[in-house]
């Protein structure tokens, strides 16, 4: 069941791909109000599935799976990351903005999946405030960086070596992430080193 709830999960997080393609097709204006939009209708969601009772039995009942134990009464990870996408293409270049969507995107799967089928080294184990359990291990915090570097490849408009900094910081940032959602914080810290590493500013203002 554990599997099959990571993979569903998953599934819905490889289908968020559409957002880094979307930044670097679509003009700025018009991906942000799509993502702003997704992230109003995500956070809705997810405070009716906290508050009320009938929905929450009505989403668990169909989508039970995808949510982890420690997201019961908070946020899921839908709402985290289209909060960071729309706060990532306003401060950020539409590439850099891309580009840490695509590691969290990319990397976070892939490190699901490695270190819950092969991984055998664990880096730490935290114990959550409502009893659940988060470790991490050799296997899968590799497979992050390797993932988040081949994704990287896709994006143009960004030298190669800040792209190589770029997955190396996601890494130990998705690595460290106990208090806030890894979702949120990957993209927007690694977002704001290398917008200040390669331009010195963050953009203007739409």
């Amino acid at each position: 069941m554990k599997l099959r709830g990571e993979i569903l999960r998953k599934g819905t997080h490889i289908a968020a791909l559409i957002v880094p393609i979307m930044f670097i097709t679509l003009d700025r204006i018009t991906a942000l109000w799509i993502v702003s939009v997704g992230a109003v209708v995500a956070i809705t969601i997810d405070l009716l599935r906290i508050y009320n009772r009938g929905f929450r039995k009505f989403i668990y009942r169909f989508i039970g799976d995808v949510y982890r134990r420690w997201e019961v009464n908070r946020l899921g990870g839908s709402s985290y990351i289209l909060v960071a996408a729309a706060l990532s293409l306003f401060l950020f270049d539409e590439n850099i903005a891309a580009l840490v969507m695509t590691y969290i995107i990319l990397g976070d799967t892939a490190a699901v999946f490695v270190g819950t089928l092969w991984g055998r080294h664990k880096i730490y184990k935290h114990r959550n405030s409502d009893g659940s359990v988060r470790q991490k291990t050799v296997e899968g915090t590799f497979a992050f960086f390797i993932i988040s570097i081949i994704g990287a490849f896709f994006i143009s408009g960004i030298p190669i070596l800040w792209k190589i900094i770029g997955a190396a910081l996601a890494t130990l940032v998705e690595l460290g992430s106990f208090f806030i959602d890894d979702n949120f914080s990957v993209p927007i810290i690694v977002g704001v080193v290398l917008q200040l590493g390669i331009y010195g500013h963050f953009i203007a203002p739409i």
